[in-house]
Parts: C-alpha cells; sequence; structure tokens
C-alpha cells in the first residue's frame, strides 16, 4: 500500500507539472494573442487618415490611398518629370513620407516607455507593384540586357519602384527608415511582386486602362512579437 501511495503521489506531482506546464503556455499565447490584438488596433488608429493609406480588409495590408502612375518602364523618383504621369504625385508622395514616419516613431516611443513592448518590433515593407500594360503604345520594350522576358523584368521594374520610394523619402531628408536609429523598432523590406500578387484589379482586356491602377505601392506594417515581458 505504502509502494502505491508513493508512486501514485509521484504520478499526480508529474501531472500537477505538466498541467501548470501547459497553462503557463497558453496563458503566454492568450498574452501575445492579446498583445498583438492592442498593437494592431493602434495601427488601426495611427493609419486612419483615408487621403494617404487605405486599408484592404480582406488582405489585412494598407496601400497608398493614391494610384501612383509612372510612365511605362520608368521608377526613378529623383526624376519626377520624366518618371510620374502626374505631378502632384510628388506632393502626396512627400506626405505619405512624413505621415509614415511619425507613425514609426510613435511605435518607438510606445515601445520606450511599456514594459511589454521590449521584446516587440515591426517589419515595415514597401512594396512596389507593375502593370501589364501590353497595349500601352507608350510602354516600352523591356530591358532585356540581363532579363530573359517581360515577366521577369516586371518583377525588378516593381522593386525598383519601390526602392525609389524609399530613395526619395530619404534624399529629400524626410526619413531614412534603414538608419541605425530605426534598427531597434523596424527591419525594412524592400520588394516588388511584378504583375504578380494577390488583389490586383482584374483589368478589361477590352479597356487597358485600368491596369494603371495596378501601378501602386502598398505599405506592411507588421509587428514581431518575442517573449512577453510580465513586468
Amino acid at each position: 500500500m505504502l509502494v502505491m501511495f508513493v508512486v501514485s503521489y509521484k504520478l499526480f506531482i508529474d501531472e500537477k507539472e505538466k498541467l501548470i506546464e501547459e497553462k503557463d503556455k497558453y496563458q503566454a499565447k492568450a498574452e501575445q494573442l492579446d498583445l498583438i490584438n492592442r498593437i494592431e488596433a493602434s495601427l488601426a488608429r495611427m493609419m486612419r487618415d483615408s487621403t494617404l493609406f487605405k486599408y484592404e480588409p480582406e488582405f489585412r495590408r494598407y496601400t497608398l490611398a493614391r494610384d501612383i502612375r509612372f510612365v511605362g518602364g520608368k521608377w526613378n523618383l529623383s526624376k519626377p518629370s520624366q518618371t510620374l504621369m502626374d505631378q502632384s504625385d510628388v506632393v502626396y508622395l512627400e506626405q505619405t513620407g512624413k505621415r509614415l514616419k511619425s507613425i514609426i516613431d510613435s511605435l518607438s516611443i510606445e515601445k520606450a516607455h511599456d514594459p511589454k513592448l521590449k521584446e516587440v518590433s515591426y517589419i515595415l515593407a514597401i512594396v512596389g507593384s507593375a502593370s501589364n500594360l501590353y497595349k500601352d503604345p507608350y510602354h516600352p520594350e523591356f530591358d532585356n540586357y540581363a532579363y530573359t522576358d517581360n515577366e521577369n523584368w516586371n518583377y525588378i521594374l516593381s522593386y525598383q519602384r519601390a526602392k525609389a520610394l524609399y530613395d526619395f523619402w530619404k534624399e529629400r531628408g524626410i526619413v531614412d527608415f534603414d538608419s541605425p536609429h530605426y534598427h531597434d523598432v523596424v527591419e525594412l523590406v524592400i520588394a516588388g511582386n511584378g504583375f504578380g500578387g494577390v488583389g490586383r484589379v482584374n483589368a478589361d482586356k477590352s479597356n487597358y486602362m485600368d491596369e494603371w491602377k495596378n501601378q501602386r505601392f502598398l505599405i506592411q506594417i507588421i509587428p514581431k512579437v518575442g517573449k512577453i515581458s510580465s513586468q
């Protein structure tokens, strides 16, 4: 009887420790989920200016509220008169850079003052998209000096446009999101999805002008949550 009691007690202690461990694990996940929800709600408030950003709930992402129309095959925003179809886009892009800087600065301040955010950082993705302007008489032949076909060229072109937007903000003294000042709060990602990706405008092939709407920038701020601090 004594042996059975000792064995049973040992099994009970082991099971209790497992239950405590599972409870702690689920508690940590619940706290992590709560923190992510709080961060996303905070981001939604910061990016609610519909004149600058547009939220696409089905893809849980933001785009610039204004479609930026590039001259076919162009990307260099340091020469906007040669690159942009509408020169008023220059002022708009300056405004979005300033607002995005304000948002990232706010996230940095929140992190500095909230212990729960100590292990939180963000991926800031600037993503370019290209139009498939197969009927556009002003769209030049793709640059084939290093790339084999039009689809590959458009991946490179859309990346170059995203990189040009980053350079535009940096060169005009608005913000450099890849500076050491921001490394603790954001990891910058610059990307291009060519004329692929989700959420594209399905242009009517009889009216290719709708395809211009796929020349746009996507802005993603994605929280990365590490160990939750309970302090």
